[in-house]
């Protein structure tokens, strides 16, 4: 009878070690599973190196940058396979401002003609980035006192429908500004809604677009008002909200 008791006994600490076993290596492999499914994706690296400097050239200009001091456009170049052929496309364009900073706005990653943009001011200790929307630059305003300006970017619909926006930019503390209107600035900053035939400032806080008047902003509707000779226009002020600024274009990347 002992003889079977210690039988049972081995063959139960046998069975127990097991199962001790079995799960010791579950937990291990739930923990190993664990460790890699948190573990951060690897940072992506460049193709090739980076220059510390670029030099743009355009229209028998050129311009030179240190790359860290424009981060989007730099992480525009880590993504592409020929950084010098990227660099070639880039143009910009300098703005005739009063200030003793240099401005000057980056057209980029061109694609059916609308491009992605940066604002940069330049002086001789720094430059500052300033990330703009992406779309087809036209042209811009500087405020009555100097201290703001006005730029339009147009977006092709199609055929003739043309709409645009336009954003303001504070030249001293190099921010977007946006308006007072939740709604206007929707359709004319934000969204390409309306088109812009012409804007002009009223003085430095307020200026002034002429806009299609019509009552809906329908590819159809505005269609026929590209293609009329006798395209009857309205006046909208636009008044800004100095206190609310944007450090870049939202959802510029």
């Amino acid at each position: 009878m002992k003889k079977y008791v210690t039988f049972f006994l081995l063959l139960l600490m046998i069975g127990s070690g097991s199962l001790v076993w079995l799960y010791l290596n579950h937990v291990s492999a739930k923990q190993v599973s664990e460790v890699t499914s948190h573990e951060a994706e690897p940072t992506r690296t460049a193709l090739y190196p980076l220059p510390d400097e670029i030099e743009i050239k355009s229209d028998g200009k050129s311009l030179k940058l240190p790359l860290a001091d424009i981060p989007q456009y730099k992480n525009y170049l880590l993504q592409e396979e020929n950084m010098q052929d990227e660099i070639a496309r880039t143009r910009f364009t300098t703005l005739d401002v009063p200030i003793p900073e240099k401005i000057n706005l980056l057209q980029y990653s061109c694609g059916n003609k609308e491009c992605s943009t940066i604002l940069v001011k330049s002086s001789s200790e720094k430059n500052q980035s300033l990330n703009l929307p992406t779309g087809i630059f036209q042209d811009y305003k500087l405020s009555p006192d100097n201290t703001k300006v006005l730029m339009r970017y147009a977006y092709d619909e199609g055929g003739l429908v043309r709409k645009q926006i336009v954003v303001a930019i504070d030249l001293h503390s190099f921010t977007l500004i946006g308006y007072s209107s939740p709604k206007l600035e929707e359709q004319f900053m934000l969204m390409p809604t309306w088109p812009v035939i012409s804007y002009d400032w009223k003085d430095s806080t307020h200026f002034t677009i002429e806009t299609a008047a019509l009552e809906t902003y329908e590819y159809d509707i505005l269609e026929k008002w590209f293609s009329s000779d006798d395209r009857t226009t309205k006046e909208v002020t636009i008044e800004l909200d100095t206190s609310k600024k944007f450090n870049g274009y939202p959802g510029a990347e």
